[in-house]
């Protein structure tokens, strides 16, 4: 077989995989929004309380605690996961600690879901006597995502040319402050860019909502320490337990108004990393 009948024939693969994956996607979506949109829409349903046994109920105290939860999360995991980048990227010695280190990342992102639920619960509700609450929640969600979203960092980091660090100590500055005026905000579109995975696992994640912070609450969250409901937890809870009437309304509505959270949360993270880049390339 000749190369460019090698090419045409990889190229044909490759485009009816891709078209096969995006087709699947399109589905999902469609069927998603085709079940629930029009309940979605509803402003007595995405921002009314909920029902325990009747039907009618709506998902606001979950809509709220879902951002809650992300945004509690995000404290937590960003000022470690790119603390700790910064430390391996820019001052740690390769070696075998630094090696042992993104081992054990490495092993702890391919660690089930489930197992971070259990660890969070054991501490939180057992030995700490803590109730199902955001901050537990947060917590373990942090620690679940540490893994990506600090590997993500430092490979952001690690973009960054050499020659910038180079130019900077020439001029007379030192390892930090290189770090924080140079490599830093250069490397801060891509690391904002992978926040966009955590996020999505934050917000599509039960295990450890069911776990640590709760299924349902008809009260608006206010406190770290109060007890809340995000959507996928909530979703999973009227899904199984099925004791309203209307639960697959619930559950199609529901489902909807996640995947719009995720598509505005996504929208909005490109758009501050291209946002920055913009600034930084225009000097700002």
């Amino acid at each position: 077989m000749d190369a460019r009948k090698a090419d045409r024939i990889a190229t044909a693969v490759f485009w009816a995989i891709g078209i096969i994956a995006l087709g699947i996607l399109a589905f999902i979506v469609i069927e998603i929004f085709a079940r629930g949109l029009i309940t979605a829409v509803k402003p007595s349903f995405f921002a009314g309380k909920p029902q325990a046994l009747k039907e009618g109920g709506g998902v606001g105290p979950m809509v709220v605690s879902t951002i809650y939860l992300v945004v509690l999360t995000m404290l937590i995991s960003f000022p470690i996961s790119v603390g700790a980048a910064i430390y391996l990227a820019e001052f740690a010695r390769e070696g075998r600690f630094t090696r042992f280190i993104r081992f054990c990342l490495d092993s702890l992102g391919t660690v089930p879901s489930i197992v971070f639920a259990i660890f969070g619960m054991t501490l939180f509700l057992f030995y700490l006597n803590w109730r199902t609450c955001l901050l537990a929640g947060a917590i373990t969600m942090a620690l679940l995502n540490l893994p990506v979203f600090l590997r993500s960092a430092e490979e952001a980091l690690r973009q960054v040319p050499l020659t910038y660090r180079e130019a900077s100590m020439s001029l007379g500055a030192d390892r930090w402050t290189t770090v924080k005026k140079i490599v830093l905000p250069t490397a801060m579109p891509g690391i904002i860019t992978g926040t966009i995975l955590p996020l999505g696992r934050i917000m599509g994640e039960s295990a450890v909502v069911i776990f640590t912070v709760g299924v349902f609450v008809r009260a608006i969250p206010l406190s770290p320490f109060d007890p809340a409901a995000p959507l996928a937890g909530y979703i999973w809870y009227v899904q199984s337990e099925a004791v309203v009437p209307d639960y697959r309304t619930i559950v199609n509505g529901g489902a909807a108004i996640l995947l719009i959270l995720l598509f505005l949360i996504n929208f909005g993270t490109r758009r501050l990393s291209a946002y920055y880049s913009k600034k930084k390339s225009l000097g700002g």
